[in-house]
């Protein structure tokens, strides 16, 4: 009886939120003007808010001539400030918590979550449940667990008084009273700080669960799927596939990395359709929800967050183009920039996102700012892969002309992906297979996201070498119609695209002698052949 009254009461609330988007929506631009002038006026008397004289601004024009757009390098040394004990710096009094990511830019990065940020999160996790309920029945989704596979909760002392976490954990230690008996894997699981045991419990718990509902990244989701599948048959009842494991299972709600590349070995796991629905939430915001099954990221508009939209071929400049939602263009690329209430002011989330459609505002996520590799949570940035290519180089005697980094998807067959390192050498390594292990290894000292997802091999397989034949790519970059000092060779992508026209080139080069000075007059090799990482 109580389940079927909570499940009347939402289903009221569904509807009455969704109206309440469709006023948003109606008046996209005046909430986001309404929304940028009550962040300034709370934070006029900051010491950001002095130096930028808010106490001026008057309208979103007003705020653009007064406020540059940031990034992270730029804020570093305020927040530092409120780290160490200073109060008022981007944001009235001064945040407790804060998130740790890892940034295309400059590594390892600190943002601060205050209690109106906290709560902006919470609104998106909300609606996200709010539209799977709509979806499934709530009463079928409350009937049993709903399995959250995030970060930690626990939390670790920084600075001065303060503390630093997963983000995705500082919100489940803040679960609604409703939500959080329903909650799996509950409160002490959550809080094991090694991801690898922590996911072991998970899966453990998991098995004997009946789930409702997954939510996670769909990387670390499908190595969560083989772990209760593991720990199924140790408990000596086999299952064909997932869907046996749990028969009331019907939506799955992903973000963070894009879901088609896992999306056909996923159904093959679980055995039958699900409702999937995509979330856009970052550690500076939480940014889009998709609230229609047909697809499509809907920007929400009523977070407490201003939006502005840089034209990608902007980027870098002085005085950007700076775009609202009142006059941004379909099919644009652009670069997101936040202004919110954890004291970002026009900050560049590192995002560029193209719009697909008006009333409401729908988006599609189309990549990074930089060039970067991003496919099971990772974040490896070029200068990562460049420091790792020349600590292998050095310790193995190898020689390199060229070289390009892709990711490697999950198959049927290899369950786990990893990323492709296709290198043309001038002089190979005394051992290739060292050579491999020591981008590896490097990598895991530079980038903790890297070295979580390769711990004990269970996000992602070691790098797989692939060696091309000399003159590979300048017949890639020939072909390509990027020969010239004003191109560049991308050193690290986060798709195959460049990967499968090197490869291509790699095979023609077996085929066919390239020119001599494509060759740099070495001779031809013999076809690319692999070796990985353990």
């Amino acid at each position: 009886m109580m389940l079927r009254a909570v499940g009347w009461f939402l289903h009221g609330y569904a509807r009455h939120r969704r109206r309440a988007l469709e006023e948003t929506w109606r008046h996209a631009a005046a909430i986001q003007e309404a929304t940028l002038l009550r962040l300034v006026k709370t934070a006029r008397n900051t010491v950001y808010g002095q130096a930028h004289e808010f106490h001026r601004i008057r309208s979103v024009a007003d705020y653009q001539r007064q406020v540059p757009v940031r990034e992270y390098l730029d804020f570093r040394p305020l927040w530092q400030r409120a780290l160490a004990g200073a109060h008022g710096i981007t944001w009235p009094g001064r945040p407790r918590h804060w998130a740790n990511t890892s940034g295309t830019t400059a590594g390892e990065k600190l943002i601060p979550v205050t209690p109106e940020a906290l709560a902006s999160h919470r609104k998106g996790g909300w609606d996200a449940f709010l539209l799977a309920a709509e979806r499934v029945g709530p009463e079928h989704l409350l009937g049993g667990p709903m399995l959250f596979l995030g970060g930690t909760s626990a939390l670790k002392p920084v600075g001065r008084g303060c503390l630093v976490g997963d983000l995705s954990g500082l919100v489940v230690r803040r679960l609604p009273p409703g939500l959080r008996g329903r909650y799996s894997p509950g409160p002490t699981i959550a809080a094991i700080p090694d991801w690898e045991t922590r996911l072991t419990a998970v899966a453990a718990v998991a098995a004997r669960q009946d789930l409702r509902l997954l939510s996670g990244m769909p990387s670390w989701i499908l190595i969560f799927l083989e772990r209760v599948a593991s720990a199924r048959h140790a408990a000596e009842r086999p299952i064909r596939n997932l869907g046996e494991c749990w028969p009331n299972l019907k939506v799955f709600i992903h973000g963070g990395v894009a879901f088609a590349p896992y999306r056909r070995i996923f159904e093959e796991r679980i055995g039958r359709p699900l409702d999937f629905l995509e979330v856009y939430p970052a550690s500076e915001g939480f940014v889009a929800v998709q609230t229609e099954a047909t697809g499509g990221l809907t920007l929400m508009l009523d977070y407490g967050i201003f939006y502005e939209f840089i034209p990608v071929e902007d980027l870098g400049r002085d005085w950007p183009r700076r775009r609202t939602v009142a006059d941004l263009k379909i099919g644009r690329s652009y670069a997101i920039a936040v202004t919110t209430p954890a004291g970002l002011w026009s900050y560049l989330l590192g995002d560029t996102v193209r719009f697909t459609a008006r009333d409401p505002l729908r988006l599609e996520i189309t990549g990074r700012t930089r060039h970067f590799v991003n496919a099971f949570g990772e974040n490896v940035i070029v200068e990562e892969v460049e420091r790792a290519l020349v600590e292998a180089s050095r310790r193995t005697g190898a020689e390199v002309v060229e070289f390009t980094v892709a990711p490697r998807y999950p198959t049927p067959a290899e369950s786990r992906g990893g990323h492709d390192w296709l290198v043309e050498f001038r002089v190979p390594p005394r051992n290739r297979d060292d050579f491999a292990r020591i981008l590896d290894e490097t990598l895991m000292g530079l980038n903790p996201d890297y070295r979580i997802k390769r711990s004990g091999n269970v996000g992602m397989t070691g790098p797989r070498l692939v060696e091309v034949p000399p003159g590979t790519f300048y017949r890639w970059m020939r072909e390509a119609g990027k020969l010239g000092d004003q191109n560049k060779l991308p050193r690290v992508t986060n798709t195959r695209s460049v990967a499968v026209g090197v490869l291509t080139c790699a095979a023609a080069s077996t085929r066919e002698p390239l020119a001599a000075a494509g060759t740099h007059g070495r001779a031809q090799g013999v076809g690319p052949f692999e070796f990985q990482a353990g």
